[in-house]
């Protein structure tokens, strides 16, 4: 019997943006899913790309190691002149981003809806 993943990516790019989009779904801890995730999405930063948008609306859990996975994307977001949105973020995330004081450095959003038509502004 084969083990379901835990953790779930579904990617596409917002060209118009200049972003690339993820709707995460699971547990967003130290799985192997969680890792391929972190370096596809690292890869996908460019000087043409240079956003993440993470809706988290499927994520029920994440770690301290799920909070330093968004913390190296917004660094890796920085560094291409880009942004990370975090967006519909669960309260528990929230909580754990704020006991480690990175979510003072996200640009989080209740819905997508809400993101801006130019991410650079």
């Amino acid at each position: 019997m084969s083990k379901k993943p835990s953790f779930k990516v579904e990617q596409s790019m917002d060209s118009a943006r200049k972003a690339n989009v993820y709707h995460l779904n699971g547990k967003f801890v130290g799985t192997q899913e969680c890792y391929s995730y972190l370096d596809e999405a690292r890869e996908n930063i460019t000087a043409e790309a240079p956003h993440v948008v993470m809706d988290m609306s499927g994520v029920n859990i994440i770690n301290s190691t799920g909070v330093g996975m968004i913390a190296s994307l917004m660094t890796a977001c920085k560094e291409a002149q880009g942004k990370l949105f975090l967006v519909n973020a669960s309260d528990n995330a929230r909580r754990q981003l704020e006991v480690t004081r990175v979510w003072e450095f996200l640009t989080p959003l209740g819905s997508l809806d809400e993101l801006p038509s130019d991410l650079d502004a």
